[in-house]
């Protein structure tokens, strides 16, 4: 058991260094707290752009085939929809 005869305290720079301490640690802790929060944020975004692409790719895929089907081989102008026949 240890007897304690007189009570010390820091300086005033060094209780100052301290807080300083302590708030820059804070800062980073919501700092790091905010960048995983984006990053959570933009895998999602990554993910539903993911799913659209292979949804558009089925979508074109059925397209081209219904196409195919309709008109045969062909080309077509997508600015003015004009089809040509491929031999």
């Amino acid at each position: 058991m240890s007897i304690v005869t007189e009570k010390q305290f820091l300086t005033q720079e060094e209780l100052q260094t301290l807080k300083t301490i302590q708030n820059q640690t804070q800062s980073l802790i919501l700092e790091l707290g905010e960048i995983e929060m984006i990053k959570i944020q933009i895998e999602s975004r990554y993910n539903n752009a993911k799913q659209f692409l292979s949804d558009l790719s089925q979508t074109e895929s059925d397209f081209t085939q219904s196409v195919f089907e309709k008109y045969g081989k062909t080309t077509i102008n997508p600015e003015t929809g004009e089809i040509t026949k491929v031999d």
